[in-house]
């Protein structure tokens, strides 16, 4: 009970920062498979419109969409299987990229007058943001935004009981 509780309050936190309706009527799971699915479109909107941009500012954007999004998607965990871990994995590693690129433009801000250290910047900032832009194009094909709704989509009724280290018997 204390468990359900605890999700309750923070998905709603969670859920409330990106203008969705957590219910409190309504069970974890439930919550979940009425408003992720509509998140993950949302993101992937996001996603799209970032991966047609250069501009530092709106990847640095995107990257804190996915950081929200995974956070969320974390939070829920315990009403998904285990094959979400894969997924957040995913999300980690376009995460990563992003905050890259996000360290380059912070240091270009920076530096002042160093020429040859400021091209070198760019020209790593290219490369990471053609990596990020290769990484979710990989990320948003074959159906995925599909795969994604109707993954979260099928949050378990209930979540899953977590097993509980039992102390060893002590032997007298």
């Amino acid at each position: 009970m204390e468990r359900a509780r605890f999700l309750r309050q923070v998905a709603g936190r969670t859920v409330a920062a990106q203008r969705m309706k957590w219910k409190p009527s309504l069970s974890a799971s439930a919550n979940a498979r009425k408003m992720l699915p509509k998140l993950a479109e949302n993101y992937f909107i996001a996603g799209r419109k970032a991966a047609g941009k250069h501009s530092p500012k709106a990847l640095h954007r995107f990257r804190i969409c996915t950081k929200r999004f995974r956070y969320a998607l974390e939070l829920f965990g315990p009403v998904y299987d285990t094959s979400l871990k894969r997924r957040l994995k995913n999300l980690h590693k376009l995460q990563d990229a992003l905050g890259k690129i996000s360290d380059y433009q912070s240091i270009l801000e920076l530096l002042d007058g160093d020429r040859a250290t400021v091209t070198k910047i760019e020209d790593a900032m290219k490369r990471k943001t053609k990596d990020f832009k290769r990484e979710w194009k990989e990320f948003d094909s074959n159906g995925q935004l599909k795969d994604w709704k109707d993954y979260l989509g099928r949050a378990a009724a209930r979540p899953r009981a977590r097993k509980s280290a039992r102390p060893a018997a002590v032997n007298k």
